[in-house]
């Protein structure tokens, strides 16, 4: 895949889901990365609750993991590739070609159950992708 069809996929990808689309973003602490932003965070897949870490089974999809030889970002399951540049980009124009062969990908708002300070992280709604299955 060239670097032009990946960034086009990327970027169709956000315009359809009206998602943003971010070639220069940071995960955790200053870990660079690609990804798909809704508001101020990364889009999730396979999220869990905040308040007790458990998975929320409406929103669990083993079709939205990275594929093979993609470098996720690791310490939160959203939709960012680690690294910056022409193969940070294909690898994510990959992911999102994965999860299309899947199903129909959707964007959904979820409660976070975030309390306390765990909020400031989190925030209140996230949002995360979720397919249905063909």
């Amino acid at each position: 895949m060239t670097p032009q069809k990946a960034k086009k996929i990327c970027e169709r990808f956000a315009l359809k889901h009206k998602v943003i689309f971010e070639d220069e973003g940071e995960c955790g602490f200053g870990r660079e990365c690609v990804g798909f932003l809704k508001g101020e965070s990364y889009v999730a897949h396979n999220p869990n609750r905040c308040d007790n870490y458990e998975p929320i089974p409406e929103l669990e999809c083993p079709d939205c993991y990275a594929p093979d030889g993609v470098r996720a970002y690791h310490k939160h399951d959203c939709l960012a590739v680690l690294g910056r540049g022409d193969d940070a980009i294909i690898g994510l124009a990959k992911w999102v070609e994965k999860m299309e062969a899947a199903g129909e990908v959707r964007i959904v708002k979820y409660e976070t159950h975030a309390e306390g300070l765990q909020i400031m992280f989190s925030g209140v709604f996230g949002y995360a992708v979720t397919i249905k299955t063909k």
